[in-house]
């Protein structure tokens, strides 16, 4: 009694030690001496370099300065005042902006102060950066119109400095701040208001170019600030477009793509005549132009920005896509063109006369419009260019203007096809994509085919995936075509095996859409005859298994080609029905009167578990007997609809596996009471490790769960592991390892029930016990905490599980390797061994946490097919020996392709090793999903061992180590 008096104060007396040191945390919060030091090493000022480094030093603790701004401010500037080095005064000015956007600093006064060093400051660096400190100040505080009316009015002031850094930090100061209400009197003028668009517009001829892309920029921050810029801004930006330096001419691109936006209807006259075009069809014409510019950062500037003018005309879209060469003022045709002309003219050189054969056509030299001007073959040049940057961007807008027009997608489509031989990977993808997204407005020709279909022997997988996607969106004219595609996809399969579901994926969508045109090539792809029986094919060969899935898929939309299937076909119709489902559609074999498929079962098997769920859910009120009789029946019928129902399976498995502990906890508490000694034997921890590994099944594998339903699983599994650690330390252990064991129960309570409170779910009796006897158990010594444990178990009641809305099961398919064979796999023991892994994830909206298990490796080629994996769990390849022998292979994040929102593709290498054989045996393969570890009570010195969830069954493959070769 003495001792539990003696804790009892020792915990009193730690709880009030624990409430003292929270107002010691709160003044440690705030790191007064750091300004302190800052302020004594500017006073000092021993030399620059240590000026600088206090001011380095300060900028970097800005965000601990607290109430202290002002006294900081007077200190910079005190030392502005008495510093000659221009460098520390530029450094003093910077900061000066850095602290206008804190909140206890005053704008005006910052404002005044730096006036006040504008007057005296004579370097031209300083003067630029303190004006740029006045626009740090001026955004500070947006809704002070007064202090943007005089910070614009300084700045007006100082345009006409000397120096180009001055003069552009006054332009981008009026740009960001400025306004149209904020107007500056003109000195030369004094009657005159000058607007803040005809001051940026003035300085677009100044002769330094960094100002003058200074102006435009400024212009545009107007337009980005919701300021509106005159129609008399576009004929000076059009003058831009000629400037000698690239940025310029970049900002002034910029500028006439806006206005384009913002006046595409107004009138514009054409030099040189007297007609008018719209603005939006003169600025594409003169964007279009500088994609012929000298510089590459022009060029892509151009070529972006050509995509978002959609309402150009289109006979400038079209002009885009037509390049005329001229040479020395005369057209230049073709000999073909020549010809033709010279022979409709009717005349004949008689050759009695030197070159009277000669065109005849002179042009006019003011008639000429040469290949550099105006819209005319600006995406051919844009395509042909020489760096990627710019055949990207061309690409880009190419396809999507073609999106908003079929006409000018019809035109564009060679163009895009070109791109398929390009040098660059990159480009070439980018060419498949933008096809794809043109697939409902054009149609693929014969000619086109034979450079789409190139791209199949490509070495890259990631162009072969691309076309491949590409063709089961896109439709051809004609059987001859569709018949290359075949070919191509078939030949692609003999190149590269492990394509082949991808393959087969593509043939689906090309029966699919296009059944009639399949219809004339079945006798030739089912080497089908009128008269003679033909012998039955392979169904182990995948080019037959090819060419199957798009009849079938064909047939599915053209009844008639049912009837020229034979026998066999319907044979090797039901196995891939079975084998790929996802693949195979469902077709009504003729011959045969029953049906496959009765309509509504899927509903009917959706209200026969929602009964099922009903009968439960009063359990808990039910005898031990009654219930355990019920829930074997139960749980015997859910597991048998999760192997017949493909749809429901996994809400049939969820809840069957969720029932199945409850029958086992139900058992327990049936056979023997939990405070008896016959409570320690391993039929008891058996039974609780089966428990625990179905509320872990229930945790990780399915998705879709509500909140409710990880509450009653994680309250099970508290069950479960209650039972656990009562029959552990009713064995013969230590008290080390008794008191580690409560510890870790009693955080295990701590979790859940911060989980259940913060998810507002209602714990029943044997949870409600518990966590109100949570304190005592952490006070009391190891017998009272047996007590407390032995007195909640006889409050454990079967729980029932309600019905989900949509429950999805984490599930992998190994397609490759396929099984055991009779030629072993052979590689040199010891040394590493490259596997490639191909791996499909399903609702993986994040790929950050997927890794791969290998339980030891070899040169085996891996499909895997996952489905519905969430974002927490971590994909292993597990490869089981006979000796046990576990490795762990993680991928490159670069390995991950995004192919939908929650899809994602890994394709990698993964590197394997293992000693010398006596002789070949089979290797154990199988897809897991690694999982942390929960409190494992049955050994304290393994609480951080991670533990793995099969999602596979396992596949045996035949390897044999070779000896090194000396």
């Amino acid at each position: 009694m003495a001792a539990l008096l003696k804790k009892r104060a020792v915990a009193e007396f730690s709880q009030v030690i624990q409430e003292e040191p929270r107002p010691i945390k709160k003044l440690k919060l705030v790191q007064k001496p750091l300004l302190q030091e800052v302020h004594l090493d500017l006073t000092v000022g021993t030399s620059t370099q240590e000026a600088v480094s206090s001011l380095i030093h300060l900028e970097h603790h800005l965000s601990q300065i607290g109430e202290n701004v002002v006294n900081i401010v007077r200190q910079l500037i005190d030392h502005y005042h008495r510093e000659k080095e221009s460098v520390v005064r530029w450094k003093i000015a910077h900061i000066l902006g850095l602290l206008s956007k804190h909140p206890q600093c005053a704008a005006d006064s910052v404002v005044e102060e730096i006036i006040s060093l504008l007057k005296t400051e004579k370097s031209h660096k300083v003067v630029g950066q303190l004006i740029q400190s006045l626009q740090s100040v001026g955004l500070s505080a947006p809704d002070n119109r007064d202090l943007h009316l005089k910070i614009v009015q300084l700045a007006r002031e100082h345009s006409k400095h000397t120096h180009h850094v001055v003069r552009s930090s006054c332009l981008n100061l009026i740009g960001a701040v400025g306004s149209h209400d904020t107007i500056s009197k003109d000195t030369d003028q004094s009657e005159e208001h000058v607007s803040v668009q005809t001051l940026l517009i003035s300085f677009t001829q100044d002769q330094d170019p960094r100002v003058r892309s200074s102006a435009f920029r400024a212009v545009q921050q107007l337009h980005q600030r919701g300021q509106s810029i005159d129609l008399s801004v576009y004929d000076c930006a059009c003058k831009a477009l000629t400037d000698d330096y690239e940025d310029v001419r970049t900002a002034a691109v910029k500028l006439v793509w806006i206005l384009s936006h913002l006046y595409p209807e107004s009138k514009v006259p054409v030099p040189e005549s007297d007609d008018e075009i719209r603005l939006v069809d003169d600025g594409f014409a003169k964007i279009c132009n500088m994609m012929n510019d000298i510089s590459m950062k022009v060029r892509v500037e151009a070529a972006t920005l050509l995509g978002s003018l959609h309402q150009v005309s289109p006979k400038f879209l079209e002009q885009t896509l037509d390049k005329k060469l001229m040479s020395n003022m005369r057209q230049k045709k073709s000999a073909h063109e020549r010809a033709k002309d010279h022979y409709a003219s009717g005349e004949w050189s008689s050759g009695q006369k030197w070159a009277d054969d000669a065109p005849k056509d002179e042009v006019a030299p003011e008639s000429v419009t040469l290949m550099n001007m105006g819209a005319c073959g600006a995406f051919v040049h844009g395509t042909e260019d020489e760096f990627l940057e710019v055949r990207n961007a061309a690409l880009d807008s190419l396809c999507e203007l073609a999106a908003q027009s079929q006409e000018f997608a019809i035109l564009s489509q060679d163009s895009i096809i070109d791109m398929f031989n390009d040098e660059i990977e990159s480009v070439r993808l980018n060419a498949i994509n933008s096809l794809r997204k043109l697939s409902n407005h054009v149609t693929l020709r014969e000619d086109q085919l034979e450079i789409i279909l190139g791209v199949l022997q490509d070495f890259s997988t990631t162009s072969r995936e691309a076309l491949r996607d590409m063709l089961c969106d896109v439709r051809v004219s004609t059987k001859e075509s569709l018949n290359a595609c075949i070919v191509g996809l078939l030949d692609n399969l003999r190149r590269y095996p492990q394509d082949k579901r991808s393959v087969w994926k593509c043939m689906k969508f090309l029966g699919k859409h296009h059944p009639h045109l399949t219809l004339p090539l079945v006798p030739t792809l089912l080497c089908l005859h009128p008269y003679f029986d033909t012998p039955e094919p392979d169904m182990d060969d995948p080019a037959y298994i090819s060419v199957l899935l798009m009849v079938f898929n064909a047939a599915s939309s053209c009844p008639t080609m049912m009837t020229m299937f034979e026998d066999y076909t319907w044979q090797h119709y039901t196995y891939l029905r079975e084998s790929l489902p996802d693949l195979v559609p469902v077709l009504k074999n003729q011959n045969e009167d029953k049906d496959d498929d009765l309509p509504g079962s899927s509903s009917s098997v959706s209200s026969f578990i929602q009964q099922i769920t009903q009968q439960v859910e009063n359990i808990c009120s039910m005898e031990n007997n009654t219930a355990q009789q019920m829930l074997q029946v139960i749980v015997k019928d859910l597991y048998k609809i999760s192997e017949l129902d493909s749809r429901n399976s996994a809400s049939a498995e969820c809840i069957g596996n969720f029932l199945q502990s409850q029958l086992l906890l139900t058992q327990l508490m049936t056979k023997q009471t939990v405070s008896s000694s016959c409570i320690m034997d391993n039929h008891t921890l058996a039974t609780v490790e089966k428990i625990l590994e179905l509320t872990k099944i229930c945790q990780h594998i399915f998705v879709g769960l509500g909140i409710s339903e990880i509450g009653l699983i994680r309250q099970t599994e508290l069950k479960a592991v209650t039972i656990q650690i009562l029959t552990l330390m009713k064995a013969d252990m230590t008290n080390e390892k008794q008191q580690d064991m409560k510890q870790n129960y009693i955080k295990l309570i701590k979790n859940l029930k911060s989980y259940l409170s913060s998810s507002q779910c209602h714990p029943d009796a044997f949870t409600t016990y518990i966590f109100s006897v949570v304190d005592d158990l952490d006070i009391n010594g190891l017998p009272e905490f047996i007590t407390s444990l032995q007195h909640a178990t006889t409050m454990i009641k079967p729980s029932a599980f309600p019905i989900v809305n949509k429950i999805r099961k984490i599930t992998a398919l190994i397609n490759e390797p396929t099984g055991p064979t009779d030629k072993p796999l052979k590689f040199t023991a010891g040394l590493t061994l490259a596997v490639p892994v191909d791996i499909m994830l399903e609702n993986v909206p994040c790929t950050s946490n997927i890794r791969i298990k290998v339980w030891l490796t070899l040169a085996v080629p891996v499909d895997i097919m996952l489905e519905n994996v969430p974002c927490t769990s971590n994909i292993r390849i597990k490869k089981k020996f006979a000796d046990q022998t576990v490795q762990l292979f993680t991928p490159k994040w670069s390995d991950f392709h995004k192919l939908g929102p929650l899809r994602h593709r890994l394709v990698t290498q993964v590197l394997m090793s293992h000693s010398l054989w006596t002789e070949p045996t089979n290797v154990e393969l199988c897809v897991s999903m690694e999982t942390a570890s929960n409190q494992k009570f049955k050994d304290t010195s393994h609480d951080n061992v991670k533990q793995t969830i099969d999602l596979s069954k396992p596949v045996q493959v035949y390897v044999s180590p070779k000896q090194v070769k000396r």
